[in-house]
């Protein structure tokens, strides 16, 4: 039976997204709460085997069928309202089915409009409604003003730069690479704090998508820290079946190949998956010879390299961007040139992951959730140099939240 709270939840960020989007409209969630609803009966009634498995490459199917675009991180509007946030609950479902844990109750926390408009993945919806407002207000509050700035005031300015997409000489593409890492950082961070800080003060926990991933030692514990309920359910309908039978690089190159289908049919994904399983596979060799200074000098080259080919889809420019072909400087010069706004949110984003990385083995970062941002002073200072700094400079989208 649905509880009377879930209901309310569902309702009260229907009004935020109608809100804040003028890209929205209420129909739109209730298409995929009627369709999640009808899923789960055929589900119930014909106990598909392997079902989990098509519900989560039904976004590669809709991919690859021109239905959906695909997730490159450029700014793309929903191309059909029916299959609006398909990725999210559908991937949902498949993880809670592969569990045990999909049932009737599921339905309205999976079909979330918040949670479908940018994720996370709804892998638990848990009430916390017997903490009281204050306590929640006190707690969760400042996940939303750390969110509010990485999005807006670091992530959208720094689409301004996004021009240097199409350049394909060395230092413009690693110049474009390192800001637009720093962008999806910001941008999808930046969103999933908004949305867990959110759901806290309405009086449900959700899964913190973002650990403070620069606060890594290398590739590893960097995803473990990066978009974390795509990597639990990547973890549970992948790697752990592929791990019992096959060997480690046979599992990872399930996992990131999965991943990759997830993100889209293109080329350059599949590129991207083998990539990462390289970089994986061999990081977790000189973790096992006991090399700690090799994997941390790695782990920029890796992640630059890897968004470089996550960002392109035309495979002729980003086969020729993988010559590293260096020209001149003008990639450098051109974060001078006219775009003194963005090149402030620039600073903003390189301090913010540098602080993450710098004092990584701090106290205060142990349990990597943004406690350091989340201090009184770090708060009012966020806070002085958002209102100093705010501005419609640039395009503010969720990265992820597309289709």
């Amino acid at each position: 039976m649905i509880k009377i709270s879930q209901l309310s939840a569902w309702l009260i960020a229907t009004l935020i997204i109608n809100a804040f989007s003028f890209e929205m409209n209420f129909i739109r969630f209730i298409i995929p709460l009627c369709l999640v609803t009808s899923l789960f009966w055929f589900l119930l009634k014909f106990r598909l085997k392997y079902i989990e498995y098509f519900l989560f490459f039904s976004i590669s199917i809709a991919s690859l069928l021109g239905l959906t675009q695909t997730l490159t991180g450029s700014h793309a509007k929903s191309t059909n309202e029916f299959l609006f946030g398909l990725s999210f609950y559908t991937t949902s479902i498949a993880y809670l089915i592969a569990i045990n844990r999909f049932n009737f109750n599921k339905i309205l926390s999976i079909s979330n409009p918040l949670l479908l408009s940018t994720g996370p993945i709804a892998l638990f919806f848990i009430c916390i409604s017997h903490k009281s407002f204050k306590d929640r207000f006190k707690y969760y509050f400042p996940f939303i003003i750390i969110g509010i700035f990485m999005f807006q005031i670091v992530a959208s300015p720094l689409t301004e730069f996004f021009f240097l997409l199409n350049k394909t000489d060395l230092v413009s593409t690693i110049t474009f690479s390192i800001i637009f890492e720093i962008f999806v950082y910001m941008n999808f961070c930046g969103l999933s704090l908004i949305i867990y800080g959110l759901f806290g003060i309405i009086g449900y926990r959700i899964p913190l998508n973002f650990k403070q991933p620069f606060s890594s030692k290398n590739i590893v514990e960097f995803w473990r820290g990066w978009h974390i309920s795509l990597s639990m359910v990547l973890k549970v309908l992948f790697y752990k079946p592929l791990r019992a039978r096959f060997s480690l690089f046979v599992a990872l190159m399930g996992v990131y190949f999965a991943s990759a289908m997830w993100h889209g049919i293109t080329f350059n994904f599949l590129i991207w998956g083998l990539f990462h399983t390289l970089s994986f596979w061999i990081t977790i060799k000189l973790i096992k010879h006991q090399n700690k200074f090799l994997p941390i000098m790695l782990m920029p080259v890796i992640i630059i390299i890897g968004r470089l080919i996550f960002a392109d889809s035309n495979i002729d420019r980003l086969f020729e961007k993988l010559s590293f072909r260096f020209e001149s400087m003008d990639g450098f010069y051109s974060l001078f040139t006219g775009l003194n706004h963005s090149l402030l949110s620039l600073i903003f984003g390189i301090l913010l992951i540098s602080a993450e990385f710098i004092f990584k083995d701090t106290k205060v970062m142990n349990k990597r959730n943004y406690k350091y941002l989340r201090t009184p002073f770090a708060l009012f200072i966020l806070c002085i140099f958002g209102v100093l700094t705010a501005s419609n400079v640039g395009m503010g989208y969720a990265v992820y939240g597309q289709r």
